[in-house]
């Protein structure tokens, strides 16, 4: 059974660390791009949204990342850790913010590096269609309309 908990400081540390691991192969050309750093990256972690922890019985399994922009949730990051990947646990916490969000907002936004392809194919499974490929740093973007 999952659950979620809001991440409290020592968790952003260890989940920041986490997605560093996960995703620096693509994410350090993409900070150049944007004339930015890790320390930066890692303020907007802090500061920007919300991390949640996803909880399996009760132990933590990863997190996710979200932003309220308008009407459009905006999914930063999901991850979870290495021991826990390919167990369906993506598919429900997609499900559940889904049906958190709809229908107060409109839509559900997220990027995804064309680098993970089983993620892509989670995501389209799911209904995201994309709207966008950012050819500069090979994200695909992907929109999941809600309420309809």
């Amino acid at each position: 059974m999952l659950s979620y908990q809001a991440a409290d400081p020592l968790d952003t540390g260890e989940y920041f660390e986490l997605m560093k691991a996960e995703s620096s192969a693509y994410l350090d050309h993409t900070l150049e791009l944007m004339h930015s750093s890790w320390d930066e990256y890692a303020r907007l972690f802090r500061t920007v949204g919300r991390v949640v922890t996803i909880l399996q019985d009760g132990q933590p399994v990863g997190f996710y990342w979200v932003e309220e922009r308008e009407k459009v949730l905006h999914l930063h990051a999901l991850i979870l850790k290495p021991a826990f990947q390919g167990q369906g646990i993506g598919t429900q916490v997609l499900n559940t913010l889904r049906e958190t969000y709809c229908p107060s907002f409109e839509s559900i936004e997220l990027g995804v590096h064309k680098s993970n392809p089983r993620a892509l194919a989670l995501y389209r499974r799911l209904g995201y269609q994309e709207v966008k490929y950012m050819e500069e740093v090979e994200f695909h973007i992907l929109r999941l309309e809600l309420g309809k």
